[in-house]
């Protein structure tokens, strides 16, 4: 290769990388960090636990039927919106709280695997002196762990509600193969999937009235540190069966509930019946017409069909 050429490629790949960089901190939303300032002007409270601070919310009476509800894999407990009234109304004392790494809590190093989250939801019961059996409500990711929760601790659960759960382990989607390389999911975390493809794919999740703050919800959680790290973690490490948890579930004598979006591309409706499989017990409804938040999108549907089986 003559000098002249060589000189115009090393030129030409300086130039690339330079602007890969600008892009990644021109995209780079993380600007924020999670600490007693920057929480005091966030609503909900904060309880300090083993892995980190904990964000969470407490409605509805006092002497109420405990209902805690875990929301899934890259969303906060704003999912539970159109939920929580109905629940309340019911009479239900209802406890959200965002899952580590998501919302407002803390982003602790990791790893973001089962254990971590499981261990998440004992920490926090404990910390607020619950100790009678609670019913748990768990969507799609957060359907997994609320079924681990069980399996580990059936004396603390009463019943369950697994809204559209998750069904293949995260380590086998192909989708999401590219980012579990180390870099590589960073960058592209930070310059598209994370500012683009996830915040604007609100539409496939929600109606178009609720899209855009679903959007805004996202996006305001992406500006605090550790937000990427955590959920690049949950996709690297939390790689077990989801299954194993199910069968555990089966084998206890818990009422169940499964729903699931008859349109439902992200946690696929077609392993409904493997689920309910694993879970014998379990009554299966399926919402017409619903996509992945589906207690979200459609609350006058779902509500109902919750009350009337935590009444029960």
């Amino acid at each position: 290769m003559k000098k002249g050429c060589l000189i115009t490629v090393v030129g030409g790949l300086a130039g690339l990388i330079a602007l890969l960089a600008a892009a990644y901190l021109l995209l780079d939303r993380e600007k924020l960090t999670l600490n007693p300032e920057t929480r005091a002007v966030l609503s909900g409270q904060f309880v300090s636990l083993p892995a980190g601070v904990t964000h969470y919310q407490l409605s509805g009476p006092e002497d109420g039927s405990l209902v805690v509800l875990v929301h899934g894999f890259s969303v906060a407990s704003y999912t539970w919106e159109h939920t929580v009234p109905a629940l309340t109304d019911a009479g239900f004392r209802v406890l959200t709280y965002d899952l580590y790494g998501r919302g407002y809590s803390d982003r602790p190093p990791g790893p973001y695997d089962l254990n971590l989250f499981t261990a998440q939801l004992e920490d926090l019961l404990t910390a607020l002196k619950i100790d009678q059996p609670v019913d748990v409500v768990g969507l799609s990711m957060g359907g997994y762990i609320t079924a681990d929760f069980a399996a580990k601790h059936p004396e603390r659960v009463r019943r369950l509600v697994l809204l559209a759960p998750q069904s293949t382990s995260l380590g086998s989607d192909p989708r999401t193969s590219l980012v579990t390389f180390p870099g590589v999911g960073e960058y592209l975390f930070t310059v598209y999937l994370g500012p683009f493809y996830m915040s604007e794919s609100s539409g496939e999740f929600v109606s178009n009235s609720e899209s855009a703050v679903w959007h805004d919800r996202y996006l305001d959680m992406m500006n605090y540190t550790g937000f990427r790290n955590a959920l690049l973690s949950t996709l690297r490490t939390m790689t077990g069966d989801p299954f194993d948890a199910y069968r555990a579930l089966g084998q206890l004598d818990r009422p169940v509930l499964i729903l699931w979006g008859g349109d439902d591309d992200t946690s696929r409706v077609e392993n409904a019946a493997q689920v309910v499989k694993a879970i014998p017990q379990a009554e299966l409804h399926l919402i017409p017409g619903a996509r992945h938040a589906f207690a979200y999108e459609f609350p006058e549907m779902v509500n109902p069909l919750l009350v009337a089986f935590l009444q029960r």
